[in-house]
């Protein structure tokens, strides 16, 4: 495939449906904590009942990520693609009408699940589309997830200071993926084979990785890096209420202040990436920064 085709009207059209898909996912995995408050009513629980509530993300995306990869690469990035969409759908509009925190757990293991699929379809197809600019593709990947975090809960505000019912803060996602899901059945996606004149201009390896120093090392990177993040998103705004007396509506945007600074160290972090140091050194300063 030549780097002309990815940007005809059929690939861009693959490729924006997964750039949305990635904005809607940046809403999905704080949409919980999110509307904590609301959701601790309508299921009688308190906060540490919710919690437990989004730890059944982390759970579905660990049980899937594996068996998605290989569906993925049997029957192709659309089709997985698809399936993490039908996931979502169950979520968003899944959680409104929920009776009980046990189906509501089932609903967020949707979204791990989801999430995984994203993921494995997602991430191949863009770099497939685009296969000399694969890590830009990536990167604009991570800053539509970051606008997702950063506009989501400047609307929950909204919305908890007008008094509208928090059920509309998870059905407008869930339409906009209804929408999603018909411009995929619509368009068409790139081979999985790479052009041989196009692999070989791309960057090969000097030393083949050693899967118990790089491979454990990015498994635990991650580990914490999504721990961090977990931890931040659901207890920011509960910390903001406790120790800074912010009311609740404007706790809730702390988080969108969060994305704003993940939003703009993604294209920093980018340009280190690019001109000044490996990946394992920016791992090194992501990680002190954490401490």
């Amino acid at each position: 495939m030549s780097q002309n085709k990815a940007f005809s009207t059929p690939f861009i059209l693959a490729v924006l449906c997964i750039y949305f898909s990635y904005f809607l996912h940046g809403i999905s995995v704080i949409t919980l904590a999110q509307n904590m408050s609301s959701l601790a009513e309508k299921f009688s629980t308190d906060n540490a009942g919710i919690a437990y509530l989004i730890s059944g993300i982390g759970l579905g995306r660990l049980i899937s990520i594996l068996f998605f990869g290989v569906i993925s690469d049997k029957f192709g990035r659309r089709a997985v693609i698809l399936m993490a969409v039908i996931m979502y759908l169950l979520f968003f509009f899944g959680i409104p009408a929920c009776p009980n925190l046990t189906l509501a757990y089932g609903l967020a293991v949707c979204v791990g699940i989801a999430n995984s699929a994203l993921d494995t379809g997602g991430y191949p197809a863009l770099m497939e589309c685009f296969p000399k600019a694969s890590g830009s593709a990536v990167i604009l990947v991570k800053a539509m997830v970051s606008f997702g975090q950063m506009f989501y809960p400047m609307l929950v505000s909204y919305m908890l200071l007008n008094n509208i019912w928090y059920g509309y803060g998870l059905i407008i996602p869930g339409i906009l993926f209804v929408l999603i899901t018909l411009m995929l059945l619509k368009s068409k996606f790139p081979s999985q084979l790479v052009d041989a004149s196009v692999a070989n201009e791309l960057p090969q390896m000097n030393s083949k990785p050693l899967v118990w120093l790089e491979g454990v090392s990015s498994v635990l990177f991650g580990v914490a890096a999504f721990s961090t993040f977990y931890v931040i998103v659901v207890w920011m705004p509960k910390y903001a209420m406790a120790f800074a007396g912010m009311s609740e509506a404007e706790a809730l945007k702390t988080i969108s202040y969060y994305s704003m600074g993940s939003l703009v160290c993604v294209f920093i972090f980018a340009a280190l990436l690019k001109k000044w140091s490996g990946p394992s050194g920016l791992m090194y300063l992501t990680l002190h920064w954490q401490q």
